[in-house]
C-alpha cells in the first residue's frame, strides 16, 4: 500500500521550438504554455491522484490550447476513485475539445496525446492515447514501458516489417494513429487502460515524445539514478545534448 508519492515534474520548450504545446498535471495543478530549467517538487499523501502529460499535437493548431485544456478537464474535482470514472473524464476531455472546436471553428483539428497514471493506494491505473509514454519501475530492475504507442511505427513493429533499431530513425517516426481532438474528422480516441499493483519502492516515469525518442539508452539509465529531482534534471540535460529539437515534460516519480 502507498503512503507517499515523492514527485519530480518539469515542462521545457527546448531548442528549437516557438513555443511549448506540452503540459502537465499533478493532482490539480497544471503547468502549460511555459518552460522551467528546474523541476518542480511535491510530496503527496491524499490519494487518488492523476499524474499525466499531453503533447499538443505539432504542426496542427492550437496544439497548446488542446493538452492544456484535457488537464483542466483531469484536474477537475473530485478526483476519479476508479477505472470507469477515469475513462469517462477523459471522455469528456475529448467532448470538451470539440466544443471548443464547434465555438471556434478555425480550431479544427486541435489535438493532443495524453498519458499519466491514476494512483490509488493499492493500485495504479495507466492511461495513454497517443505516444506518449508510462514506464514503471523498481531500484533493482530495468524500465518497463507500460504503454503501448498510437502509432505508424509501432503498428510496423509489431508487423515484422521493422525492428525497434531501425524505428528510431524512420521518416514515419512521429505520426500516431490516435489522439485527443476536435474538428471535423475526428476520430473517437482509443484510450487505453491498465491496471497494475502499487509497491513502494517503485518508480514511475511519465513522458512526452520530446523525452523517450530523444533520450535514448541514456533516459532509462539517469530515470532510474537518483531522487526524482535528480534523476529529472539528469534527463533533461541528457535531451539537451541530443538538440532538444522538441519539447520536453516528464513527471518522475517514487512510491514509498
Amino acid at each position: 500500500m502507498i503512503q507517499l508519492l515523492r514527485i519530480a515534474a518539469i515542462t521545457n520548450i527546448g531548442q528549437h521550438r516557438r513555443r511549448n504545446e506540452d503540459s502537465m498535471l499533478v493532482g490539480t495543478k497544471i503547468y502549460a504554455g511555459t518552460s522551467m530549467d528546474m523541476p518542480q517538487v511535491f510530496d503527496i499523501q491524499s490519494l487518488p491522484v492523476i499524474l499525466a502529460v499531453a503533447d499538443g499535437i505539432g504542426g496542427s493548431v492550437a496544439g497548446d490550447i488542446a493538452s492544456s485544456e484535457v488537464m483542466l478537464c483531469l484536474a477537475r474535482p473530485p478526483c476519479p476513485d476508479g477505472e470507469e470514472k477515469l475513462t469517462e473524464r477523459i471522455l469528456q476531455s475529448a467532448a470538451s475539445l470539440q466544443n471548443i472546436v464547434r465555438k471556434n471553428p478555425t480550431l479544427d483539428g486541435m489535438g493532443t496525446t495524453l498519458a499519466g497514471v491514476l494512483c490509488l493506494k493499492k493500485d495504479l491505473i495507466i492511461f495513454s492515447c497517443g505516444d506518449s509514454r508510462v514506464y514503471l519501475g523498481s531500484p533493482h530492475h530495468r524500465l518497463t514501458q507500460m504503454t503501448r504507442d498510437h502509432s505508424v511505427i509501432q503498428e510496423m513493429i509489431e508487423a515484422g516489417t521493422l525492428t525497434e533499431q531501425k524505428a528510431r530513425s524512420h521518416p514515419l517516426g512521429h505520426i500516431i494513429t490516435s489522439s485527443l481532438s476536435g474538428g471535423k474528422h475526428r476520430l473517437p480516441p482509443d484510450i487505453r487502460i491498465s491496471k497494475t499493483d502499487a509497491m513502494p519502492g517503485s518508480r514511475l516515469i511519465i513522458c512526452t515524445d520530446g523525452v523517450w525518442d530523444y533520450g535514448g539508452e541514456e533516459f532509462i539509465e539517469a530515470a532510474r539514478s537518483g531522487d526524482p529531482e535528480t534523476a529529472a534534471l539528469n534527463i533533461l540535460h541528457i535531451c539537451y545534448q541530443a538538440g532538444a529539437p522538441d519539447n520536453i515534460t516528464l513527471i518522475i516519480v517514487d512510491l514509498q
